[in-house]
């Protein structure tokens, strides 16, 4: 379940890499992210950790504005090192001791050094973008990122290419047809969804932030509604709890229908491609049937549900459901005794447990290692205390693995589907009015098991109807460095199928560059590479 937090542990800016040192010996070795948050004369660094009970840790740190550095945690958490860089391009912190790639993360090269952090709060978005636009058009310099190798050693895969459906950049260092280091780039899907949540109202923002992902919208608004409901006090119905894990559930399997059809494409087994889609359009219907929507859900909202489900309509859902679940069955039995499927994925993009901790993985990503990291065991939310059910785990840790769990999860959602259509309680789900009033000061996180892993949300509030501060830390970003390292080692041609295992969403991962809060605009990323695809 998500909590309020009411106590953190403070402590001094010098001593933080010792305090969670001891922390991850006494087991919280899972950091779930870094929150910063600017606090007009300091900002405040959030550590949250977490153990494999479904216990967290937030650890907090101070640090002055005009000053602000920090030594890095990545010596003892190599898996922080993404979240660090995220906040030296939104912040300004320094994170002195890193032995990484240096430069740009999320924010394009052509922004002006010396210019204020997008995410502090004297910064307007509009101020952003005007100085944005003021640049002159700047050329991605993809070699920063792996300096000073030999740029013939390299093979750039991206910011567009066929094997990605949005853009993402990877450089990768080869000996031939070997890749020996893999570096990446994020940042190429601008939108400025955490600096635009501070503008709008917390019933605005469910509808904002459930943008953040077309493949698992319901997960992003209910993880925020979460965190906001704890602020509150707030216990929706027990109805509202149990349509809202229905769609999870039926989210989870529409998500993983999608990967699977795709692995199957990278893998050459089209037809595998194509008959997972077509009766994944089941899913999307029924999707369609409870919310009106087949993507954008906007199903929750704080305090409950935005519309009941009639009864008839659950009896479809039980009956249409088992039907989908003969067909996975089938695809099961195919998968694990195809020769070419084996072929393909059997010992491919290797890891073991270790390496899944040292870089904070989570989801099918995590337990396709052997670990059963679930939240929805771990800490409990919405009606997933009225069922029983099995979270599937591998021991082998490759993209074989992940095809087994994901499919094994998908007949577990629909276990999970009939048991509370079974058990489904009587009541009014929807609130009686939509709430539009303020939220009193507190911090509160949501986490919530999204169909790619662990989704985590940061909520500040401060006694108005705006949120003080929105944090989002979502899957792909957790999982996506494991993929940087584990590609190390395997050809190229193994680089489209390792890629896609860990169910990338890029647009997820890509979520808070600036966006012009009063219209809505986006801002154009002055490079290069995307005026000439424009050209084209």
């Amino acid at each position: 379940m998500s909590g309020k937090i009411q106590s953190k542990m403070f402590v001094e800016p010098g001593t933080i890499l010792d305090i969670l040192k001891k922390e991850v010996d006494n087991g919280f070795n899972h950091l779930v992210t870094v929150t910063a948050v600017d606090l007009k004369e300091s900002i405040e660094l959030i550590y949250h950790l977490s153990d494999l009970k479904g216990n967290i840790k937030h650890v907090s740190t101070r640090i002055p504005r005009d000053k602000p550095e920090i030594a890095t945690v990545t010596t003892l958490i190599p898996g922080a090192d993404f979240y660090e860089r995220e906040i030296t391009d939104l912040f300004g912190i320094s994170f002195y001791g890193k032995q990484t790639t240096t430069g740009r993360f999320i924010l394009p090269e052509c922004y002006p050094p010396g210019s204020p952090p997008p995410l502090l709060k004297n910064v307007d978005s509009n101020q952003v973008k005007d100085t944005l636009a003021k640049q002159e058009t700047c050329e991605f310099k993809a070699t920063t990122l792996h300096a000073p190798l030999s740029p013939e050693s390299v093979v750039p895969v991206g910011p567009y290419h066929p094997a990605f459906k949005e853009p993402e950049y990877f450089s990768l260092v080869t000996d031939g047809e070997r890749i020996v280091k893999a570096f990446l780039r994020i940042g190429f899907v601008h939108r400025g969804i955490e600096k635009a949540a501070e503008t709008r109202s917390y019933l605005r923002d469910i509808f904002l932030l459930e943008r953040v992902c077309g493949i698992c919208s319901a997960s992003h608004s209910w993880c925020f509604v979460e965190a906001v409901e704890k602020l509150l006090g707030v216990e929706p119905p027990s109805r509202a709890t149990y349509l809202r894990t229905i769609v999870a559930e039926l989210e989870r399997i529409h998500s993983h229908s999608l990967w699977l059809g795709l692995v199957g494409y990278w893998i050459g087994f089209e037809s595998m491609f194509m008959w997972v889609w077509g009766i994944r359009e089941e899913i999307m219907n029924l999707m369609e049937e409870i919310s009106g929507n087949r993507v954008h859900k906007s199903f929750v909202t704080i305090g409950g549900v935005r519309r009941d489900v009639s009864d008839s309509l659950l009896r479809k859902i039980q009956e249409r459901t088992k039907e989908f679940g003969k067909q996975f069955e089938n695809l099961l039995d195919t998968l694990v005794s195809s020769e070419e499927v084996i072929e393909r994925t059997k010992g491919i993009g290797k890891y073991d447990i270790e390496v899944a901790r040292k870089f904070c993985t989570v989801g099918p990503v995590r337990r396709a290692a052997g670990e059963l990291f679930d939240v929805r065991k771990l800490e409990p939310y919405g009606a997933y205390t009225e069922v029983d059910f099995e979270v599937p785990t591998e021991e082998e840790g490759d993209v074989y693995s992940l095809i087994k769990i994901r499919v094994k999860e998908v007949l577990e959602s629909i276990n999970i589907i009939h048991q509370l259509i079974e058990k489904m309680p009587s009541g009014n789900p929807v609130p009686s009015r939509y709430f539009m009033g303020t939220v009193p000061e507190g911090e509160a996180y949501g986490r919530i098991e999204a169909p790619r892993g662990e989704l985590f949300y940061y909520v500040k509030a401060n006694n108005t109807h705006n949120p003080y501060r929105v944090k989002i830390r979502t899957p792909t970003l957790a999982n996506i460095q494991l993929v940087a390292n584990i590609l190390e080692g395997y050809s190229i041609s193994d680089f489209p199928v390792i890629v896609t295992s860990i169910d990338p969403c890029f647009s997820c991962m890509d979520r808070v560059t600036v966006i012009n809060s009063s219209t809505g605009e986006k801002t154009v990323l002055p490079v290069k590479l995307l005026k000439e695809k424009r050209r084209r």
